[in-house]
């Protein structure tokens, strides 16, 4: 019989093709086994993530260009200010800066709008320029992929730039990174996402992927954390101070994507072929990819060849951070099956209102429902397993409404002869157990509450979250440390008018109205000079950017108190002195107040580091400015009183006012686009100080010659001396000392009127034609005479 079967014609051909397919399926083995193994690229581009944004978030993964075509490149001095090295840098530029004292910096042309903290300024630009749509580059991942570290398994890098950092710790530049381990037959085996200083993992098999390959990222709003989930909140907890306060990332599934993938390689391949990477210069920069701040989390961060263990390994790096189950999702419903040790099992969740619940996902033993739960709504968990086995659920029950959740703990269950067991839960409610479709007295071996984040503010006011104490200490400072030094520096310039003092109901309009434009060109020009760009126009933004009109509606405003007490008080706006005297009060006023918004600005969202840094740059470095800039106008006023000729005196008001705005644009431009804050921009400032200082004392000295000129004929040879001799201020408080106040309240107004005449005497030579001279003139000869009687 089964020789027969052996012999017959059906069997024969089955042998034959059995041998023909072995052969077939051995040769194409053999082939696939000669294959050359994918490259770098190949892996790369297999594996790309496909990524999801929130509806609101603008900001795209792209290349280093849409940085650095946009930064200067500045170097940070330790005691000391940052530098600039580079006006415009090039990505070829950055091989050669590989400290970690270099910034990308990205800058608009005004330190106002460039600040990393000035995120309406940093959005239009993007969305004007940046943006893929509006031009920019292209939404692409750099590839990073190391095959060295450890023999068994491959993994795959994909840093991510972004052009800014929208969220808490607002900073310029931003790498995430997404990181795909393959196991040693090139396989998927484990996702791990970045997330703010660390990150957290899931098996490959419990990843959303698309396209068969591809794996689903959600990138949170304005962070650029990367989370497995979409549609859902996660809540950061950051130390601030001696608080830890809770900051929200948020996920949507919008605008999917998948970049571009450009490779990149390690420092060590570049230099062994240089000529095989384009464009690729950039991973030598050793700086930070924004500017720097006071506290590091507002700071640009390092580039991916900097960050340490993530980039050296990565493996290592990806295998160390905790699973994503294990991290978040603590405020939501979640059911946990534990003990089973290896038997199969099935895990499923249902609701009374959504029989599919599209926002829940099972795996590793845990069911998770990413919403909270709706009004009435109820779940229920059905666990089935073969019967007789025995196995612990942990159940996780929220309470919105009181910002807690309860866990239950159910051990050694066992389903009856159909395997089923389930969990019928609600909101706040602890769960019914049924097995077989019949209620069970099944109580919870263990019952724990705790609190529960389910919202968090987007912004962190800094001084919000400070003791009264502290936050009244800050306030304080920045207000002592704005007005002390007016009043110092006020109290200097009036010291130095010696021989004519201006009345002081003038000095402080001056001072008042200096303080008051500076509030509102703060105002001006946060409103209208950061409103949308496609409002303005690109003309007008091009002129912000150049630092035009900043000087000159600042100098138009400090200019005009200046005008208005020279025609309305002519007779006591008598020379260069007063003008400068003036001027300076008016800017003197303008920097309080402006130092005052930014010194309390500074503290509010950056705390005392940040106040303390304000301070030493505005209130001492460079203090007198804007005192330097009225003043050169008021100086311009005061000569013009001198001059007969009206074309002359036209001419020198207009030359000093077209001055005032040049030298403070220029001045500007050197601290902020040439050579920004070091030695030089310090000896400007100082310098200047200096030019002023030598005009006072060249109008001082002025007014001594007119004193002894003008007076020969009306006072006594030793009152002359006593107003022109140097021990003035000594014989002053001597007179105060020895005779009372009475006595030196008169000595200085006798001293003042001799000063008046002297000044009205020599402007009537120059203006014969000036009535109210001769009158003031006869006026201040009576006086003088009454008091030598």
């Amino acid at each position: 019989m089964l020789r027969r079967i052996l012999s017959t014609p059906q069997f024969i051909l089955l042998t034959v093709a059995f041998v023909l397919l072995s052969i077939l399926f051995s040769a194409q083995k053999v082939i696939a086994q000669g294959e050359d193994p994918p490259t770098d690229l190949e892996l790369a581009n297999q594996y790309a993530p496909i990524l999801y944004f929130h509806p609101a978030e603008i900001f795209r993964p792209q290349s280093v260009e849409v940085l650095v075509n946009t930064a200067r490149l500045r170097q940070s001095r330790r005691a000391w200010f940052d530098v600039n090295v580079l006006q415009q840098v090039s990505i070829a530029d950055l091989i050669h800066f590989q400290d970690p004292d270099y910034v990308l910096d990205a800058w608009y042309g005004d330190s106002g709008t460039s600040e990393y903290i000035n995120y309406s300024a940093h959005r239009q630009y993007y969305e004007a320029v940046l943006h893929p749509d509006a031009g920019g580059p292209e939404i692409i991942a750099y590839a990073h992929v190391e095959r060295d570290e450890v023999s068994t398994h491959i993994t795959i890098q994909y840093w991510l730039f972004y052009y800014y950092n929208d969220w808490f710790n607002k900073h310029e530049g931003d790498w995430e990174m997404i990181e795909v381990i393959l196991d040693n037959q090139a396989e998927p085996e484990w996702l791990v996402l970045s997330q703010h200083h660390g990150g957290t993992r899931r098996t490959w098999d419990t990843v959303q992927i698309e396209d068969k390959t591809h794996p689903v990222v959600y990138v949170a709003l304005g962070s650029h954390a990367n989370y497995f989930w979409g549609d859902e909140s996660y809540p950061n907890g950051k130390t601030i101070g001696n608080l830890n306060v809770e900051i929200m990332d948020r996920t949507g599934d919008f605008g999917r994507v998948m970049p571009k993938i450009i490779l990149i390689p390690d420092r060590e391949q570049y230099h062994a072929e240089p000529g095989s990477w384009l464009d690729a210069e950039w991973i030598f920069f050793g700086g930070h990819w924004g500017e720097l701040a006071a506290h590091s989390d507002f700071g640009g961060p390092l580039g991916p060849a900097d960050k340490g263990l993530k980039w050296e390994k990565p493996y290592a790096w990806g295998r160390s951070q905790a699973l994503d189950i294990n991290v978040w999702y603590a405020n939501r419903l979640r059911v946990t099956v534990q003990g089973l040790n290896g038997q199969s099992y099935r895990l499923r969740m249902q609701s009374n209102l959504d029989n599919i619940i599209r926002a829940s996902e099972s795996h590793g033993g845990t069911a998770i429902l990413h919403r909270d739960l709706l009004p009435d709504e109820i779940i229920l968990a059905e666990v089935e397993t073969p019967p007789g086995v025995f196995y612990n659920v942990k159940i996780t029950i929220p309470d919105s409404a009181h910002q807690q959740v309860t866990h239950y703990t159910y051990e050694k269950l066992s389903s009856s002869d159909d395997g089923i067991i389930t969990f019928t839960m609600r909101e706040a409610t602890q769960p019914v157990v049924q097995v077989s479709g019949r209620i069970s007295l099944v109580d919870p071996s263990d019952q724990a509450t705790e609190p529960a984040t389910w919202d968090a503010p987007e912004v962190i006011w800094l001084a919000g979250l400070m003791a009264a104490g502290d936050l009244l200490k800050g306030i304080v400072i920045s207000l002592s440390a704005a007005i002390i030094p007016s009043i110092l520096y006020i109290g200097v310039l009036y010291w130095a008018d010696r021989y004519e003092k201006e009345p002081k109901r003038l000095l402080a309009a001056a001072f008042a109205w200096g303080a008051i434009p500076a509030i509102l060109v703060a105002i001006f020009t946060r409103i209208f000079f950061q409103l949308p760009s496609e409002l303005l126009g690109p003309v007008a933004i091009e002129a912000i950017q150049a630092g035009v009109f900043a000087p000159l509606i600042e100098e138009l405003l400090k200019g005009a108190i200046i005008v208005i007490i020279a025609r309305r008080f002519a007779l006591e706006f008598d020379n260069l002195l007063d003008g400068i005297i003036y001027g300076a009060m008016v800017g003197f006023g303008f920097a309080m107040t402006g130092n005052i918004i930014s010194y309390v600005g500074a503290f509010l969202f950056r705390g005392f580091a940040g106040l303390s840094n304000r301070i030493f740059i505005q209130g001492i470095l460079y203090a007198c400015n804007h005192a330097f800039y009225s003043a050169i106008f008021g100086a311009g006023l005061g000569y013009a009183r001198l001059m007969q000729n009206k074309k002359q005196r036209n001419l020198i008001i207009l030359s000093a006012f077209l001055a005032s705005v040049f030298i403070h644009s220029g001045h500007s431009m050197i601290l902020q686009l040439l050579v920004g804050y070091n030695v030089l921009s310090i000896f400007l400032t100082w310098l200047s100080l200096g030019v002023l200082a030598i005009a006072v004392i060249w109008s001082l000295r002025r007014q001594r010659k007119s004193l002894i000129v003008e007076l020969e004929s009306e006072v006594p040879e030793e009152v002359i001396a006593a107003l022109t001799k140097p021990g003035r201020t000594y014989r002053s408080w001597r007179i105060l000392r020895e005779q009372g106040l009475r006595s030196w309240r008169q000595k200085r107004r006798f001293h003042q009127v001799c000063g008046e005449l002297a000044q009205k005497k020599m402007q009537y030579r120059l203006q014969p034609d000036d009535v109210k001279l001769v009158s003031e003139i006869e006026k201040y000869r009576q006086e003088i005479r009454q008091h030598l009687e």
